[in-house]
């Protein structure tokens, strides 16, 4: 009896053919919705839009393979990928991710009093942070340095936190 259930649950979840058709597509770039076919399948919509749906699949049926020393490297021509015209939809989408802002990393409260407290104490001196007993995930210098900059950063844009401001 399991096994008749087992059976019918894999013909049920067999798809048809019209992949497109039956499931949903979700998609979350605004101007990708507005250009979108529901009639077409999904390649055909990003051929349309001038978007590669796998940007792999032409790397994968073509390369070249030169010699190096003893070993075969296999090297692509990245210039028989590109395309020479681009639709509307891709330049606008280009045009958007310029104008686009850098986002700030967020820090709670008590990363904000740590890091805050750490640039009190030892200034610019990342390797004595790094000693630092309040260190307790024990980031190297640089690593410290990094998250200093980004605090930094984050404290500069004036940013506040639900506990209120930081810093």
């Amino acid at each position: 009896m399991s096994r008749d259930k087992r059976n019918e649950a894999v013909v049920s979840t067999q798809s048809t053919g019209a992949y497109n058709k039956e499931n949903k597509v979700i998609i979350t770039n605004e101007l990708i919705r507005k250009n979108w076919d529901k009639s077409k399948t999904i390649k055909e919509n990003f051929a349309d839009l001038g978007i590669v749906a796998d940007p792999n699949a032409q790397y994968r049926t073509t390369h070249r393979k030169k010699t190096q020393g003893d070993a075969e490297v296999e090297f692509a021509n990245l210039s028989d990928y590109m395309t020479a015209e681009e639709t509307p939809i891709v330049k606008k989408m280009i045009e958007e991710s310029q104008h686009s802002s850098s986002s700030i990393r967020h820090f709670s409260p008590t990363e904000a009093a740590l890091w805050g407290g750490l640039l009190a104490d030892h200034g610019s001196d990342y390797k004595a942070m790094s000693r630092d007993k309040r260190n307790t995930h024990q980031h190297t210098p640089k690593q410290i340095k990094r998250k200093i900059e980004s605090y930094l950063k984050f404290k500069s844009a004036d940013h506040k936190t639900r506990m209120g401001p930081v810093g």
